[in-house]
């Protein structure tokens, strides 16, 4: 799995409107075509992806041998 969000990379939302977030992290997104686009997840977005892998570590991507041995 190559997916990555980086907490480390927050943006701020610069024309927030009453009650939202101030804050977003981007990533990119690459379709099944090679098209991309990008993406803004709120914290409690990501919170909620987190909580449902916990939930569900079957459905996680196996690592490779060679991420089990270099990851």
């Amino acid at each position: 799995m190559d997916s990555e969000i980086r907490l480390d990379e927050l943006v701020e939302n610069k024309d927030r409107k009453f009650g939202a977030n101030n804050y977003y992290y981007p990533c990119k997104i690459v379709f099944d075509n090679g098209d991309e686009s990008n993406a803004l997840f709120t914290k409690d977005q990501i919170e909620v992806a987190i909580e449902r892998a916990y939930r569900n570590p079957e459905d996680m991507p196996e690592k490779s041998f060679w991420e089990l041995l270099f990851g």
